[in-house]
């Protein structure tokens, strides 16, 4: 049994993680800028994603970055944000600021839809571009977090920028007339960072989130005048001594078999026919069933692929108009629903001359005769 470890909390605010979503032009990579000037940080190193590289904001009264260079891929990305984040610091932390998050999310899903367009099955969207797969969508979530951890693990201050952008509140999937503002990005994004400032226009901020001790938000507040410098100072950092380190608790995948298990393990085929069991599912939910129960090492691009077919043609039957329902039988007094000729139904067996029929026990009713209703059962 592992011995339970415990610590007592320090009471000290950490470097945040800031996410400055705004419009086009509400100067979000300037307030990123300008934060570079504070003499709280040494480095900044600044790693660009789908934007214009800020040589020209080096103009700014005491900015001091550094801007990271990556050969735009999404390996080139995570591997400049993890070097980036395991940089050594001097006396002063680095400050590591990634512009932007938006652009990062839109790469992710446009290397999914084109994997998608590749294996070129189902119906191709209003778009033109087919159906992407539930376990694309899985890989570029994982590729998302991949790039979130390596963020969380730099120990110093950190500037996210992001789109903010008005869409239409849906209600039982049809649109409505009112309109809310989004940031652009995983879903997930603004739950990962500790303070949201929105940016609708240049020179107006919002502040929608604080995780902090010394600020309280109960609705989204007008921050007028803000600067991310100020912001550390509301949030009680404004000397090196009065910080805490920053530490989140991170879930890892458990790995209790040893990797010679693990090589023996997908070295012994399962036995099972999966092509064939994908084809006697009977529907989208049987298949996502199956799948979880096919080895990794068996998924094959085959199999990918029928898999993918049999789900596609489950959703096109989803959406196929319903029947109309078959017209329910006509009453027994409604007369016949057709000129075809209808036999009288008898009432009763005729007693033959000499029988008498049997008395009834006591207490037994005597059998009802037949009715000329329907008996079609």
């Amino acid at each position: 049994m592992t011995a339970l470890k415990t610590r007592k909390p320090t009471g000290l605010p950490s470097w945040p993680m800031v996410l400055l979503a705004g419009r086009e032009g509400a100067g979000k990579s300037w307030a990123a800028a300008m934060a570079s000037a504070s003499e709280l940080v040494g480095r900044t190193l600044w790693i660009g994603i789908g934007e214009d590289d800020p040589d020209e904001y080096g103009v700014i009264p005491g900015a001091r970055f550094e801007i990271v260079e990556h050969d735009g891929s999404y390996q080139g990305i995570l591997a400049a944000v993890r070097a980036a984040a395991a940089e050594p610091m001097d006396d002063r932390p680095t400050l590591l600021v990634v512009d932007s998050m938006t652009r990062l999310w839109n790469q992710l899903t446009d290397n999914a839809q084109a994997v998608a367009n590749r294996r070129a099955k189902g119906r191709k969207n209003s778009n033109g571009d087919y159906t992407v797969s539930a376990d694309l969508w899985n890989v570029a979530a994982q590729q998302w977090k991949d790039v979130m951890d390596a963020v969380r693990s730099h120990r110093g201050p950190a500037i996210l920028t992001a789109r903010l952008e008005q869409v239409m509140v849906m209600e039982n999937g049809q649109p409505t007339n009112e309109k809310v503002w989004k940031v652009q990005g995983h879903k997930s994004l603004p739950f990962d960072v500790g303070v949201l400032i929105e940016m609708h226009e240049r020179g107006h901020f919002l502040m929608t989130k604080a995780k902090s001790a010394r600020i309280q938000i109960e609705k989204p507040t007008p921050a007028p005048g803000f600067t991310v410098e100020t912001l550390w100072d509301r949030l009680g950092i404004s000397t090196q001594a009065q910080l805490g380190i920053r530490t989140h608790a991170d879930v890892v995948v458990d790995k209790e078999a040893a990797p010679d298990a693990e090589a023996q393990a997908a070295a012994v085929p399962s036995g099972r026919d999966w092509l064939a069991e994908a084809g006697q599912a009977t529907s989208k939910d049987g298949l996502n069933a199956l799948w979880g129960q096919i080895p990794v090492h068996e998924r094959s691009q085959k199999l990918r692929d029928r898999m993918g077919e049999l789900a596609i043609a489950f959703e096109q039957r989803a959406a196929e108009p319903s029947p109309e329902p078959e017209k329910a039988w006509a009453s027994p007094d409604a007369g016949p629903a057709s000129d075809w000729p209808v036999a009288p139904i008898p009432q009763g067996e005729e007693v033959r001359p000499g029988e008498e029929e049997t008395p009834p026990l006591e207490g037994m009713e005597p059998e009802a005769p037949l009715t000329g209703g329907d008996d079609r059962g």
